[in-house]
């Protein structure tokens, strides 16, 4: 049967046929075989999460996988667990799903700060206060849905796209993980929001219950094996100064990567397995084709990058602004590990028109809510996340577009004309630290 190019390189739902293992593949082996924790696969976008999981947990009878999408909540997950299941919702689980939506309705806002104060790292005493009059709101779902999958035999729930899920919703899933645990019930979740120690965060008894793998990682060795393992597959030969080009052009980022190795095949006619061998090694054709599958994705981060700036209804200092400026500006070793609060404060006070009338206090509000107005914008992938005091980029890509976009570009995405501050308003109001 031929091969196709699209079955070998590129981005898709299915595993590639130039799917290679790293050594996280190994550990996510150890921990599903040797062990009978939860796990937790996080890493940026496009990295190879679901990838990973499909590798080792296959389809089968024991398995249950639910795809979280936008707006969903925790007793929507349970519903389709014993949808997918085949299990009755009985009068009893109805009742208790009705009664634990109208608890949640009743969440003070109070509430859901703290939450977002514990994991962006701004927890304060009157918050510590606040952690102690927590809402309750009683297990009896998750017991249902727990003895319900035991019953039918259900080993194993994987949970994609987890950061879907609000943020209570996540708080509440880690009370109701422990339970799933006792009961041999294990869950795989899958999401960008997350690292190592998340959900003990929310509930410290997941402690040693819970294992965590980053998938974000790609060493340069397994990016060539993919060339390496793909160029057999269509027999072609993608000469060695290719291969590095395309790695170092990527900055590394797999899907980005990819996408370029399927680019150039293409353009050189490759578009199925070779009947004889084809060399394949023009590095001219291989900077077009990176320069066209940047022209193709910079359009998209211009305009969310452009829609975030604009701030929504917290753009009286036009903070949003000047974050993406300094992100846009920084180097790219800065821009993977992520902008610590302290270093974006200061270099408002050198960028930003109002410098030292700056407080904290105005920086902190706006990285607190950039989540929500990726959100209320309908910035699908996210791009940035705020989390322990630090600004963070959680969509891959992001990093090829800032690689090669050039600094004089940046005036023309984001004119300055456009976010002018009007200090009149503020003087009147005398809050430069509000909005």
């Amino acid at each position: 049967m031929t091969v196709s190019l699209k079955e070998v390189f590129g981005i898709s739902r299915d595993i590639l046929k130039s799917y290679v293992s790293r050594e996280i593949d190994n550990e996510f082996k150890d921990k599903l075989e040797l062990t009978d924790h939860h796990i937790v696969i996080f890493g940026e976008t496009k990295v190879g999460k679901s990838f990973l999981r499909k590798k080792y947990i296959p389809k089968s009878d024991e398995v249950v996988i639910i795809d979280c999408t936008k707006g969903i909540n925790l007793n929507d997950v349970y519903m389709q667990i014993l949808y997918k299941s085949g299990i009755e919702v009985t009068d009893s689980l109805t009742k208790s799903f009705e009664e634990t939506n109208k608890l949640k309705g009743e969440i003070s806002g109070g509430f859901l700060d703290f939450l977002k104060s514990k994991i962006t790292g701004e927890i304060n005493d009157k918050e510590i206060q606040t952690e102690n009059s927590r809402p309750y709101i009683p297990n009896t779902v998750s017991v249902k849905v727990s003895n319900e999958l035991e019953r039918a035999g259900k080993k194993i729930i994987v949970l994609d796209d987890f950061h879907y899920l609000e943020l209570f919703e996540q708080y509440q899933l880690a009370f109701d993980l422990k339970m799933f645990y006792q009961n041999g019930i294990r869950f795989v979740i899958i999401g960008t929001k997350i690292t190592s120690g998340y959900f003990e965060k929310f509930n410290g008894e997941l402690s040693h219950r819970i294992d965590y793998i980053d998938a974000t990682i790609w060493k340069h060795s397994e990016l060539r094996q993919i060339a390496e393992k793909g160029s057999r597959e269509l027999n072609i030969n993608i000469s060695q100064s290719v291969i590095d080009y395309f790695i170092d052009s990527s900055s590394g980022i797999v899907s980005v990567y990819q996408g370029l190795l399927f680019n150039f095949c293409r353009v050189n006619n490759v578009r199925e397995k070779s009947a004889q061998l084809i060399h394949l090694e023009n590095i001219d054709l291989a900077s077009k084709c990176t320069k066209t599958y940047w022209d193709e994705i910079s359009e998209i981060y211009f305009k969310k990058v452009k829609d975030i700036a604009s701030g929504g209804r917290r753009r009286k200092l036009q903070l949003y602004y000047y974050i993406i400026k300094i992100i846009l500006n920084s180097e790219q070793t800065l821009i993977r590990a992520g902008f610590p609060f302290q270093y974006i404060f200061d270099q408002l006070k050198t960028t930003h028109p109002l410098k030292d009338s700056l407080n904290q206090g105005a920086l902190t509000s706006v990285l607190n809510h950039i989540d929500d107005l990726q959100y209320d914008k309908e910035i699908f992938p996210k791009v940035f996340t705020y989390f322990d005091k630090r600004l963070s980029i959680v969509d891959s890509d992001f990093y090829f577009m800032t690689r090669h976009l050039p600094r004089e570009k940046i005036d023309e995405i984001l004119p300055p004309h456009e976010y002018v501050i009007q200090l009149t308003d503020i003087e009147e109001e005398g809050q430069l630290s509000l909005f």
